[in-house]
Formats: C-alpha cells, structure tokens, sequence
C-alpha cells in the first residue's frame, strides 16, 4: 500500500489567504535554549561557546539557524499563523521543501523579537501545492530589524487547480568543480528525539514509527530544519571561520529525507561568479541528495 495520500481526494487551497498578514506575536530566548539548539545540531566540548553557555573564557555564540526554530512563543502554534490555515490537508501530506534566512542584526544568546508573518503566494506544481510564507523579526525593545525566515511549505496531491505554478528558481551551478571544503556529521540514533526539543518541532513523522511509516518511509525522518543547522554548523565552521557574526543568509531545497543515524556531509563551493557568496548542499551516506541548491552570504 502506499502513502495515504494516494487515495484521497484533493481538498481545497485557501487562494484566498495570498497576502495574508497574521498578527505580529512576541517571542524569545535563553542561553539555555541556544545551548540545547547547539547540542542537537551535533556541537559538542570542541565548540563549547556554543553549547556552554556559563563556562569560563567562553562568551555563548549562537548558530544564526537558531532562529528558524528556536526560542519561546507568546501563544501556542496555530492561531493566527498563516502558516496553519492556507487549505485542507493531512498532516502526513505536508513536506517542509524550501528554507532561507536572512539575518539583519546580531543573535545573541538572550533575545526577544517580535515576528509577523506573510503568505506570499500559493503555487500549482501539479502534483502538489506550494505554500510560500516570510516572516519578518524585529527587536521587541527596539523594533530594529533582525531577522526574515521564509519557508515554502510542499502539499502532496493538492495541485492541479489551474494555479500559478511559482517563480523559476535561480541557476545553481558548481561547474562540475569539486567543493572547496566537505564537513561530514554523524547524527544520532536518536537525533530526531533531540531534535524535537532542541528545534520545538512536535511532528510525529519525526519521532512515531507508525506515522512515518503511513506516509511511506522507512522510519521516522531527520527534520529539515535539523539538516539545515547541521549545514550552517558546517558553514560557521569554515567559510565563517568559526564566527556566527559573519553568516549573512542561507537558503535552499529540502530534497530528500534523512535517517537517524546517517552521516550528513556538507559540500561547500565559493561561487566563482559572485564575491562573499558560496554554494552549498547535503549528501548522506545512502547515497542521496538531502539538502540541495544551497546559497549562503558572508558579511
């Protein structure tokens, strides 16, 4: 039998929510919570200012990834988050597909901001729709910018609806040259158990055997978010020259899932045609693509 969605009928997009500007909502972070996001993206006694956060000679930094997952909210998912409200659909049909960030200010290990989030388009990709969603973060002392996430969120068997099938992606290309560094990362047997404290993501096809295996994996996944961290751990570690400060973006495709347990290397390729930027993806073990046409900035 396959996934469950191959034998339901589509359900309805919410056209209607294109635009849509949820209420702004507050939410912040500790020392603790950076260190316990450090942790689940593999850090360990030999990044210490970003997993000890009270050891001595060792001002906390924190992985700028932090934000697209981390810190506390003012009021429980949903609500008046866009992101819960543009269609019908199963929860196993829903695949995170696309992520970027663009840091503004400086993260620090304690912060607050207030975020306000945007649906900017519904896409028809025929065999699925394509939710497109910023948010907007600003310093809730100071309301200076500080950071914009964006996610484009895939929804199995909902396209077809005669929609506007999206903007093309940009032209990534490594011109067959081998990368210019590889990081590799051995997760753990439990790294999506981690991970769901560590990046506050509730998803049981990451941690319930039976859920993953309704939609047609072979256990629960590694969560996107988590590949993404274990890629901008790798990108600190070397373009950045250990120094969080000087990661400007990054963003790219989830393209396939990864496995608890899988070793995630990241290949990295200084992009010959534009100054302070760098090509990136994820491969693992098995043999697959799991991160794909990566883009990262330097400051």
């Amino acid at each position: 039998m396959g996934p469950i969605w191959d034998t339901m009928a589509p359900m309805a997009m919410y056209l209607d929510m294109v635009g849509h500007r949820g209420e702004p909502h507050q939410r912040g972070w500790l020392p603790r919570d950076c260190t316990l996001y450090g942790l689940s993206v593999g850090a360990g006694f030999d990044n210490l200012a970003f997993v000890g956060e009270m050891a001595s000679g060792h001002p906390q930094q924190v992985y700028p990834s932090f934000v697209c997952s981390g810190g506390r909210s003012d009021k429980p998912s949903g609500g008046d988050n866009p992101m819960f409200r543009f269609g019908d659909y199963q929860v196993h049909q829903l695949v995170h597909g696309e992520q970027e960030l663009t840091v503004h200010g400086e993260i620090g290990p304690t912060g607050s901001v207030i975020s306000t989030s945007t649906v900017v388009g519904i896409y028809d990709k025929g065999s699925g729709a394509v939710v497109h969603s910023e948010s907007e973060s600003v310093d809730a002392a100071t309301g200076e910018p500080m950071f914009t996430t964006g996610s484009k969120l895939f929804v199995m068997g909902e396209g077809g609806f005669g929609g506007d099938p999206g903007p093309k992606t940009p032209a990534w290309d490594t011109e067959d040259a081998p990368p210019d560094a590889t990081v590799d990362w051995l997760t753990l047997p439990v790294q999506s158990l981690l991970y769901r404290h560590g990046g506050n993501d509730p998803n049981l096809i990451h941690y319930d055997p039976s859920v993953a295996a309704a939609a047609g994996f072979d256990g629960p996944i590694l969560m996107g978010l988590n590949t993404y961290g274990f890629a901008c751990r790798a990108l600190v570690e070397t373009v950045c020259g250990g120094d969080p400060l000087a990661l400007g973006s990054m963003a790219g495709r989830f393209a396939s899932p990864g496995y608890n347990g899988d070793v995630l290397t990241t290949q990295i390729w200084h992009n010959r045609h534009e100054e302070n930027e760098v090509l990136f993806r994820v491969v693992s073990n098995r043999g697959t693509t799991v991160f794909d046409k990566g883009r990262a900035t330097l400051r």
